[in-house]
């Protein structure tokens, strides 16, 4: 085992929180994919964690015991839920409701769903997961869409290459189970007997049997603020809203190299988490972080069935120092598209990818409200001309997000002098 130069002792290169069952998988899944450099640390043997803090210099979590000791490691894996709880939203009528009701990570065992018919509002990917079995089992199934989550149509596979993918992925029955029925609108209140909605023309009441809540979790406000801090001292209360959860149940941008554990699919997890590992172990990267994109559209859908994750090169970025060669432009800037100018501000980001060697540079682009960007313009051209003073570059734009800004991304130098 190799220890890196200037590390405090003891460091490791992966430290799992938590021996049980999921800590257990975690190791397994670890050693599978040939890395051994790893430490339990549990309650059980005297070695609680109490408090994880990133530490930017090195690249490196701290993690203190209650007994004050101090273990370094590359990489955390919290195999339990460390400050996250299920969250209920505060509905009208809530618990006026007369069948069952529960939230999907605090699955009701006893629960039986055999010809009930079966109300899942949400829904998060923990919700997602148990949906094929409650279409087997119960009369019906209707999901009820609630923020941050909405109905995202699923698009066709064109190609007999995509359909092989899919079944691949999530296996043949997926495309012959019956779907669930989709709600849209708005729910306004839960009733003795079920859920009611609203739209522009009125109300509907909607009978059900049970109600499962697939909304996410929330981070309880006695949190202790150094519990856990990721990078830019950011504590975890501070960025977590309301009904978020984690990407796949393994990561959260901000907190670079921790990834949790959790129900329901805790071997699948724990699969994605070691292959996130190998991969920073064969790009001798010292950093991986999800990318906001990743975490923001993941939180923002309905999930009928079990979330697949993404390639790890595609939802992380990762990096080889926390300091390297990562650069930063907050301020004004001209967007020109289709040979017009446009004055806007930016906030863009940069790193040397060290998977395929080039530099990516991404950010949003703000507009006041009197001069936003033209919707024409953006329909007919995505290309388009970034200038910060004497830097310029070839730009892209990605997207409009729901609050009017717009994501631009390119490769290779940026609009902005590297320092």
């Amino acid at each position: 085992m190799t220890r890196e130069p200037g590390l405090a002792e003891p460091w490791h290169r992966i430290a799992i929180i938590g021996a049980g069952a999921a800590g257990r998988s975690a190791r397994a899944a670890l050693l599978a994919a040939g890395l051994t450099d790893v430490v339990m640390l549990d309650r059980t043997s005297g070695r609680e964690v109490l408090s994880s803090r990133f530490d930017e210099e090195t690249d490196t979590w701290l993690l203190t015991t209650a007994g004050g000791e101090i273990f370094q490691a590359r990489v955390v894996i919290a195999a339990y839920r460390p400050v996250q709880v299920p969250w209920l939203p505060d509905i009208a009528g809530r618990d006026d409701f007369l069948g069952d009701s529960f939230h999907a990570a605090a699955w009701d065992r006893h629960f039986d769903p055999t010809g009930k018919r079966v109300a899942v509002i949400g829904a998060d990917a923990t919700a997602g997961h148990h949906i094929p079995r409650l279409i087997d089992s119960g009369a019906s199934v209707t999901v009820f869409a609630h923020p941050p989550r909405r109905i995202v149509p699923e698009l066709p596979l064109p190609t007999t290459r995509a359909r092989r993918w899919l079944r691949r992925r999530v296996g043949p029955a997926a495309n012959n189970r019956p779907a669930p029925a989709l709600v849209g609108s708005a729910i306004s209140a839960i009733t003795p007997s079920g859920i009611r909605t609203t739209d522009g023309s009125g109300y509907m009441d909607h009978d059900v049997d049970a109600i499962i809540y697939g909304t996410g979790f929330a981070v309880p406000g006695p949190t202790s603020d150094g519990t856990l801090v990721g990078a830019g001292g950011l504590a975890i209360g501070e960025m977590w809203d309301d009904g978020m959860e984690p990407y796949f149940g393994v990561a959260l941008h901000g907190f670079p190299n921790y990834f949790f554990l959790g129900e329901p699919d805790v071997g699948a997890q724990a699969r994605y988490v070691a292959e996130c590992v190998g991969l920073m172990e064969h790009t001798a990267s010292t950093r991986i972080a999800l990318r906001r994109s990743t975490q923001q559209v993941f939180n923002e859908r309905v999930y009928v069935r079990s979330a697949q994750p993404h390639r790890v090169a595609s939802a992380f970025d990762l990096s080889s120092s926390a300091r390297g060669d990562d650069g930063t432009y907050d301020g004004a800037a001209t967007l020109t598209i289709a040979g017009t100018e446009h004055r806007v501000r930016v906030r863009l980001a940069g790193r040397l990818d060290p998977i395929d060697g080039h530099y990516h540079w991404q950010g949003t682009v703000f507009t006041s409200s009197s001069q936003p960007l033209p919707d024409e313009a953006l329909k007919q051209a995505r290309d388009a001309t970034l200038t910060v003073g004497a830097y310029s570059a070839p730009a892209r734009i990605i997207e409009q997000t729901p609050w009017g800004t717009h994501t631009v991304a390119g490769q290779g130098a940026p609009p902005y002098a590297l320092r």
